[in-house]
């Protein structure tokens, strides 16, 4: 996985700074940026580090530089939108409705699958590590912060025994989205133990090879974890 910019990179305060404006619609797509003078005033900053930090930003597809026409916001498509920067800038610290059901969605899409993929393909080893993540599920029930940690670690144990190496990235990738949206519905207690034998059922699913049950008892965990997260933010 590409990891996040340095943040001690000389140039990081306009990565960060203006990339941020960038994916948080500050600056929207076809807009000029500010010119160097007021760049290097706004992120206090020199102008070689500037540019560096340009640069880098237009390998994350967000800019574009022309002679003629400066340096503007490219179109949101041409965003690499899995980059671990983009992500961060975009659900973290708080992402809006519109963000939280795309990343919802992508939960219904991917993870019925991985599940299915782990009860066929996982190994002794990967049904042992999904056995013992669900039992820190159990273990940290009255305890939300725990029970996030725990749930995290459930779902990639089970992307991890699908044994897809492109899977895996994906999931990987959006972790910084997911555990920001995973809070909206696993704050209550009550609400994390009603959770707990679906998880349960999709442990016992795949540790007997039974591939269906596991995408099935899967899918139902996404689906109210969307309705969840899409009831918080109306």
């Amino acid at each position: 996985m590409t990891a996040a910019y340095p943040a001690r990179a000389r140039h990081a305060q306009v990565v960060h700074g203006l990339g941020a404006r960038i994916v948080r619609g500050g600056l929207a797509p076809g807009d000029a940026v500010p010119t160097e003078d007021e760049l290097v005033s706004q992120l206090r900053v020199g102008r070689s580090a500037l540019r560096e930090g340009v640069k880098v930003l237009a390998g994350k597809g967000l800019l574009e530089s022309r002679t003629s026409a400066g340096t503007r916001v490219r179109p949101r498509e041409s965003w690499n939108l899995l980059d671990p920067d983009v992500l961060t800038w975009r659900f973290a610290p708080s992402p809006g409705a519109g963000d939280i059901q795309v990343l919802a969605g992508l939960r219904v899409a991917l993870e019925p699958g991985a599940a299915r993929l782990a009860a066929e393909t996982a190994t002794t080893e990967q049904r042992s590590t999904i056995t013992m993540a669900m039992a820190r599920l159990w273990a940290t029930a009255d305890d939300p912060n725990a029970f996030i940690e725990a749930d995290l670690d459930f779902h990639r144990a089970v992307f991890s025994a699908a044994n897809n190496d492109l899977l895996l990235y994906i999931h990987d990738v959006v972790s910084v989205a997911l555990g920001v949206i995973r809070p909206l519905h696993s704050r209550s207690v009550g609400h994390n133990r009603e959770t707990l034998p679906g998880h349960e059922r999709v442990a016992v699913a795949i540790r007997r090879g039974h591939h269906r049950k596991a995408e099935d008892a899967m899918r139902e965990i996404v689906e109210l974890a969307r309705a969840d997260a899409l009831r918080e933010v109306r």
